[in-house]
């Protein structure tokens, strides 16, 4: 049961992806390409590059494995909101619902806040 929920999870932001990156800026076809899609998003986020090594060290390394990745889960839709005029409450509904919140904010409310992303 939670792998059909992390594996469908995974099918929504994937899908979801292409329309986070056309607000943006940048053409939306490209969010379907599986590795520049997942770059493009990391940019989009302003996720910084030294945040997502010390990620991925912990990730290898960690016992914590599965902790680490239930918190970037968690904060996802916090980002995802910060960065796409929503308030707290569709923050809170993505973390809940991101089945229904994360197309809802990719095609059709909200815009992109972050301006200089090339």
């Amino acid at each position: 049961m939670i792998k059909t929920i992390v594996i469908a999870y995974c099918i929504v932001l994937y899908l979801s992806i292409p329309g986070f990156i056309g607000k943006a800026g940048y053409n939306w076809l490209l969010g379907f390409i599986p590795f520049l899609n997942f770059y493009l998003f990391i940019r989009v986020l302003n996720i910084k590059p030294i945040l997502l090594i010390l990620i991925g060290i912990l990730l290898i390394i960690s016992p914590f494995r599965s902790f680490i990745a239930t918190a970037m889960i968690v904060y996802l839709p916090f980002m995802i909101g910060d960065c796409y005029e929503t308030n707290l409450t569709y923050s809170f509904l993505g973390l809940i619902m991101p089945f229904f919140i994360f197309p809802f904010i990719a095609y059709f409310h909200g815009y992109y806040l972050y301006e200089g992303v090339e």
